[in-house]
């Protein structure tokens, strides 16, 4: 089979074109050296990461394939997909993975995680802190594609995936690219695996204080304003992506359904069967949640269409 750069090397002949690669960062121990390459094609930036350049090279091959696939341009099969390799976790995936943006799949972004670094970046210059959007989802239920805006200030990059997750990842490291590329001479000094170490400090203080939060009830909540505390736990973007989940799939059953809202919004469904008179009684938790979330019908689906009718209401 023909690797990714051969492939795209021939889509953009026939396009009258040639791919743009370079190689923008180096980092690590000279053991361990991680290579950071971006490739342009028809105006298209995508960046990877791998141990070599040559390594590097192919996977950010792959990734513009993937993306001008999802642009609709015609890619030969595998390279229109992205690669679901299991992902190594190191402490760019403890921290993506403890802010709920989960790791990718994808092999490209194994070595860091943009969104910490765009994040530190950010923090450390003094610059408004990133916000994420989804702009977009298109596609079969099989084959779904999402599309993420990642903007800090004025600035805003795009990108397309198989998830959200991988989108999101995809938009921050264009935009980390392109501020570090025009903010070279300021951020020269910044320290990418110093940064990574500190986004994983934070990400674990961010889930003891969380935890112990949960772990504690509020006396002071008011039973009147009981309805506005679980949307004003969650930040906006969250919330958007769990409007979203409720509002796609609506002929999906109700189990469905609430299992990827559940999952949009950092929620784990916990089942429960109780003997009651008339039959068992379905109870639902949906964990973690302060005030707690419960939710009870004659079966899962009525528990869950239950469950579905409250989320509608508080984020609607």
């Amino acid at each position: 089979m023909k690797t990714a750069a051969s492939v795209l090397q021939e889509m953009m002949v026939k396009m009258g074109e040639i791919p743009d690669y370079e190689c923008i960062s180096k980092s690590g121990p000279q053991h361990q050296m991680t290579f950071e390459y971006r490739c342009k094609a028809l105006g298209f930036v995508v960046t990877a990461a791998a141990r070599s350049k040559k390594e590097a090279k192919q996977e950010v091959a792959k990734l513009m394939l993937a993306r001008l696939a999802a642009a609709g341009h015609p890619v030969p099969p595998p390279y229109g997909l992205f690669s679901t390799n299991k992902p190594q976790q190191g402490p760019a995936a403890a921290a993506e993975a403890a802010e709920g943006g989960g790791v990718s799949a994808m092999r490209p972004l194994e070595a860091r995680s943009h969104v910490a670094l765009l994040s530190e970046l950010c923090a450390e210059y003094r610059l408004a802190a990133p916000q994420y959007a989804l702009l977009g989802d298109e596609g079969p239920p099989h084959l779904r594609h999402f599309t993420v805006g990642a903007r800090v200030g004025d600035h805003e990059r795009r990108a397309t995936s198989t998830t959200k997750k991988a989108a999101r990842q995809l938009a921050a490291a264009q935009l980390y690219s392109y501020l570090r590329e025009n903010l070279a001479r300021v951020t020269r000094d910044f320290d990418e695996e110093d940064a990574l170490v500190r986004a994983v400090g934070k990400a674990m203080d961010k889930y003891s204080e969380t935890r112990d939060i949960m772990n504690r009830p509020n006396l002071g909540q008011k039973i009147s304003e009981y309805h506005l505390a679980f949307p004003a736990s969650k930040d906006e973007s969250t919330l958007a992506l769990g409007r979203e989940a409720l509002w796609s799939g609506t002929q999906l059953p109700a189990e469905v359904r609430l299992a990827a809202a559940a999952s949009a919004l950092g929620l784990q469904p916990e089942w429960v069967a109780l003997d009651a008179e008339g039959g068992a009684l379905a109870v639902l938790r949906l964990l973690p949640a302060e005030p707690a979330l419960v939710f009870a019908g004659r079966g899962r689906a009525a528990a869950a269409a239950a469950a579905l009718r409250y989320l509608h209401t508080v984020l609607t």
